[in-house]
């Protein structure tokens, strides 16, 4: 399984405003820049799916980058598929 380009954009979003603008952390920050890299490389590993659940997890109606209904959809969707390649990950463990 493989993340549309619209949930790309999407947890693109998350992860630039909300974690790597507001991180206090450097070392927070600077695995999340590597996380975004890895993201558009299509190069995302067990860890790095990790960290893109939690983030998308810490979004709430409230702090969602995406102003519309729709768009929190498509969060709570990026969010289901990453749980799933997360299973499928440790299925080949």
């Amino acid at each position: 399984m493989i993340y549309t380009e619209e949930q790309i954009a999407l947890i693109s979003g998350v992860i630039g405003t909300q974690i790597l603008t507001r991180a206090r952390s450097e070392r927070l920050r600077e695995t999340f820049f590597s996380v975004h890299e890895r993201l558009y490389r299509g190069q995302l590993d067990r860890a790095d799916l990790l960290h893109i659940k939690n983030a998308l997890e810490l979004v709430t109606p409230s702090t969602c980058p995406v102003s519309s209904k729709e768009g929190y959809r498509n969060l709570v969707e990026a969010l289901a598929t990453t749980k799933l390649m997360l299973r499928e990950a440790r299925l080949k463990q």
